[in-house]
């Protein structure tokens, strides 16, 4: 049975042998297949002989800040916790910690722990240089071009945005209304939260460009959820049949509708 003695190899058995303090930590466990958790077992007791910790699911918890239960959850689904030297584990989640990354983060991305400390360390010291201060785990495994591609939208909403404007703010204040309109614009089209005040800024660009006032969107502010290569064929497709002046709404219809709707002019023009 290699160096430590595992008297019975059932899964209660084995799970016995790793100091939970709660069914409800344990449960997860049960999960696993037996080779696993003998795996487990023998990890658990060698970091309990050299003083480590009594089960690295609470010497995780305890440093994320995250209730063992929930942590429990989450590190069946990632057993390579139980497969690094304590030392790797002890000093990559250091520096994730010492760079101010959330402890909800980590949990999400415990695969960030598999490497080692000095390129954790590397990574996210060069996004922090670039002015970055909220990071990821993602932001050590990414590609190089995912990780330029987000310093470079970084940079370019710090230019639009400055130090301290939100997106929300922005958009108020190009389309010269209150904040509180922006929230209500956000209940009647969520989608509009999420996007990103460079798209903002493009799309409204695009669209005081081809004749739409700030009034025009603001009202029908719907349309900047909308796709703008989407919204420039429609736009190109409108004018071809002699449409001069357009209604966002109709540029925000379904595929279908917006067919139709085209169909509909066609047949009049052909009057």
């Amino acid at each position: 049975m290699g160096l430590f003695y595992i008297p019975d190899t059932s899964k209660a058995e084995l799970i016995s042998n790793l100091n939970f303090k709660s069914d409800a930590d344990a449960l997860p466990f049960l999960k696993l297949p037996v080779k696993t958790l003998i795996h487990i077992v023998k990890t658990t007791q060698n970091d309990v002989k050299c003083g480590y910790c009594e089960n690295r699911l609470y010497y995780l918890s305890s440093h994320i800040k995250v209730p063992s239960p929930i942590l429990s959850e989450q590190i069946v689904r990632r057993v390579f916790i139980y497969t690094l030297s304590f030392d790797w584990l002890e000093n990559s989640l250091k520096v994730l910690l010492d760079m101010n990354v959330e402890g909800d983060r980590i949990l999400r991305d415990l695969w960030v722990l598999k490497y080692h400390h000095k390129t954790i360390e590397e990574r996210l010291v060069r996004v922090k240089n670039f002015g970055i201060t909220n990071l990821y785990p993602w932001m050590v495994r990414c590609s190089e071009s995912i990780l330029n591609r987000y310093v470079e939208i970084f940079q370019e909403t710090k230019n639009i945005l400055g130090e301290n404007m939100s997106t929300k703010m922005y958009l108020a204040e190009r389309l010269n209304v209150s904040s509180e309109l922006i929230e209500d614009m956000y209940v009647k089209a969520p989608a509009l939260k999420t996007i990103r005040v460079t798209k903002l800024k493009k799309f409204l660009d695009f669209l005081i460009k081809e004749g739409f006032t700030v009034e025009d969107i603001a009202i029908k502010s719907r349309i900047l959820a909308a796709s703008q290569s989407t919204v420039k064929k429609r736009l190109s497709k409108l004018r071809s049949l002699g449409m001069t002046e357009i209604n966002l709404n109709v540029l925000c219809r379904s595929r279908k509708d917006f067919q139709k709707y085209c169909e509909s002019i066609d047949t009049s023009v052909k009057k």
